[in-house]
């Protein structure tokens, strides 16, 4: 007979406890199957990423004067952000995790971006514990999955849009304090405020203004706690929240004011003509009416829900805080409330100025489909609105009623979707109410048999529709990822030219999506202008000058540059006579039609399972573009070689020896030959020492 005691079975909280872990576990690694692939691509997009990239290596550099340009060889306005010196155009916070973790994966954009995936993980994992209590957590982990699955945070994340690590990080910190602020309410305990308000400093430090949110819901519901609405924080969580937020946000707000008094006004005049106008202060051209964020913005932040759901979700949390008044509900209420009122009022309305509201927005969506079943008004109302699209086709009648709109909802007039969408879900509701009010007994079933319709439909759009689109629309960029022009010769530059070295990037128009004179400032460490070469203004400054070209020029070339590399680097204190030769390792080529040759090919990594090849053409007379098709055992790829992808105008590759045109391609390795131009000449492909 054994007389070991009986294990005891593990209390419900701690079961609790683990499921949630598991969950959280879950989420994780679903957040990392939708956003870590391809995040160490190379290409480095126009304005926000090619900015924060830039300013990342530039505080890897010097760690507490985060800057783009070190030393400027010619005067840098400060008005100018995009050719700054000192750059304080945002806050530093993302820059300095950047920076830290160049020195553990190396100095590539993946250091930065790292950032992005840890705030949107961050975020995932808030909604899930946010929405858990007032949804349940089949419908808590469908708003954090959903969320991870957003193909407009998949460009984020991957820094492909307006708005990249700034707002990544701001989205994250923002869902943590208000994660930190329910909890701490519910235990009555300061310490968690203290953490609450650690992230909103950290917040702060990453865009500013837009992250005190947390604080202003904390206050708001210790107010409504005072005046008995709903459960609130104590006063000493409230100022724990705020003194931890301040002691770590001020330092830096007050060092860089105190280092760089002209350069903090003017950048602290800038935020605020971002939510005042100013004609004083240029904010560019992102000047939009009051409801844009309802319309344009959220439009693009949310696709491919339609407009008016997340509408409705946020009137279901106003409805629900009211009726039932409880602490997640109140506060999730507060935090999309407050940040559209706020947002719609400023000026300045960019893509992702409202992602840091978004995690607030799915859980709302997340308890708006948990209580669809026992509220036939709001399943209706939530058919409707994902029916939108359908009647805004069919039925456009409705579309008389945007006519009747005060002229100041310019784009609410303008654009089909969010005023039929509200007069839909309005009439649904109030159709099913009716019914359902004199609904006899023997057809009690329908009520929730329409909820559990609408729950369905919310959940697959969740589970299903947000993944798909994020699928879809990561398929149709993914060449994008991997368009570069300098990251191989910016980092033979790095390796083969003095440290005071000044290069003169010598393009004519633009990469596509990039500004290359920040990429290459990235990828060399070294200073960059996409200007004529001023040798004189560089022996001023004590620099060594260098020319990057496509182009073969009179000077001596850098050693050390790849030939698949679709840019050249060359010595400007070493002029020759002739013409750069084609570079060792280029396979030789002997392919012409009519004014076009081509000279040689070469091959290299791009990554992504694609190859970046370089081919080395001449024109004789006009550039034009020539046919080229890769074959190999796995099939045939067909692509283009336009003479414009040189970024240089005809009359200079004209003139050129030879240029380079630049393509991404199969992997090279699976390439048994070429078939060049319009009569598909064969041409045998085998890279040099294969």
């Amino acid at each position: 007979m054994s007389t070991d005691a009986p294990t005891a079975a593990a209390p419900p909280d701690v079961f609790q406890r683990r499921l949630d872990g598991l969950l959280i576990v879950a989420l994780v690694v679903w957040g990392l199957a939708q956003l870590a692939p391809h995040l160490a691509h190379p290409a480095i997009y126009i304005w926000d990423e090619a900015m924060h990239q830039a300013a990342a290596r530039g505080t890897h550099e010097t760690f507490f004067t985060p800057h783009i340009y070190k030393d400027p060889v010619f005067p840098a306005d400060p008005r100018h952000w995009w050719a700054a010196h000192v750059w304080m155009h945002k806050p530093t916070g993302p820059f300095w995790f950047g920076a830290l973790m160049m020195h553990v994966v190396g100095v590539t954009p993946l250091a930065l971006r790292l950032a992005s995936l840890l705030g949107h993980l961050a975020a995932a994992v808030s909604i899930y514990l946010i929405a858990r209590r007032p949804a349940g957590r089949f419908w808590a982990v469908l708003g954090a999955a959903g969320f991870l699955a957003m193909p407009f945070g998949w460009q984020l994340v991957q820094g492909r849009i307006f708005g990249d690590v700034t707002d990544c990080t701001l989205t994250g910190c923002n869902a943590v304090a208000v994660a930190l602020l329910f909890h701490a309410t519910r235990q009555g305990s300061w310490r968690w405020g203290l953490a609450a308000g650690a992230a909103v400093g950290l917040g702060f430090l990453c865009k500013t203004g837009l992250a005190l949110t947390p604080l202003g819901i904390a206050a708001t519901l210790w107010a409504l706690g005072r005046l008995r609405f709903c459960p609130g924080p104590r006063f000493s969580t409230v100022v724990a929240m705020v003194g931890m937020a301040v002691l770590l946000a001020a330092p830096w707000s007050f060092y860089s004011a105190w280092r760089w008094p002209e350069l903090h006004d003017l950048e602290a005049r800038v935020t605020r003509a971002h939510l005042f106008a100013d004609p004083t202060v240029d904010v560019g051209p992102w000047h939009r009416p009051v409801d844009a964020l309802l319309n344009e913005v959220n439009t693009q932040s949310l696709a491919p829900l339609p407009a008016v759901l997340p509408l409705l979700a946020f009137v279901w949390l106003l409805v629900r805080a009211v009726r039932r008044r409880e602490l997640e509900v109140v506060g999730l209420a507060l935090w999309v409330g407050a940040t559209w009122l706020v947002l719609s009022l400023s000026v300045v309305k960019v893509p992702a100025i409202a992602w840091g509201a978004v995690p607030a927005v799915l859980a709302a969506l997340a308890i708006a489909g948990a209580d669809a079943r026992r509220h036939p008004a709001l399943a209706a109302a939530l058919l409707a609105a994902v029916a939108t699209p359908w009647f805004v086709k069919h039925l456009p009648v409705l579309g008389a009623v945007r006519a009747v709109l005060p002229t100041v909802l310019v784009q609410t007039r303008a654009r089909p979707g969010l005023a039929e969408g509200l007069v839909v879900a309005a009439a649904a509701a109030l159709l099913v109410a009716l019914v359902c009010w004199r609904l006899p007994r023997k057809l009690s079933w329908a009520p929730l048999g329409l909820g559990l319709l609408a729950s369905g439909v919310l959940a697959w759009l969740l589970a299903v529709t947000f993944p798909v689109a994020k699928a879809d629309y990561q398929a149709r960029h993914l060449d994008d990822l991997y368009v570069t022009y300098s990251r191989e010769v910016g980092r033979a530059l790095d390796q083969q030219t003095p440290a005071r070295s000044v290069l003169f990037l010598a393009q004519d128009s633009d990469v596509p999506g990039s500004m290359e004179y920040l990429s290459l400032m990235f990828w060399s460490n070294r200073m960059a202008y996409r200007r004529p070469p001023d040798v004189v203004s560089a022996r001023k400054h004590g620099y060594h000058p260098y020319l990057v070209s496509p182009l073969a020029e009179h000077y001596a070339p850098v050693p050390g540059v790849p030939p698949d590399a679709a840019l050249r680097a060359y010595d400007l204190e070493a002029p020759r006579s002739e013409p750069a030769p084609l570079p060792d390792g280029v396979m030789p080529l002997a392919f012409r039609e009519k004014d076009m040759e081509v000279l040689g090919v070469a091959a290299g990594h791009a990554g992504g399972g694609r190859d970046r090849y370089a081919f080395y053409v001449r024109a004789q007379g006009v550039p034009r573009a020539l046919r080229v098709v890769f074959h190999g055992p796995g099939g045939s790829v067909e692509r283009m070689l336009e003479p414009g992808a040189a970024l240089r105008q005809p009359a200079t590759l004209r003139r050129a020896n030879w240029f380079i045109v630049p393509v991404l391609g199969p992997p090279s390795a699976g390439v048994t030959h070429l078939e060049l131009g319009a009569n598909g000449q064969r041409v045998t492909f085998s890279r040099p020492g294969a």
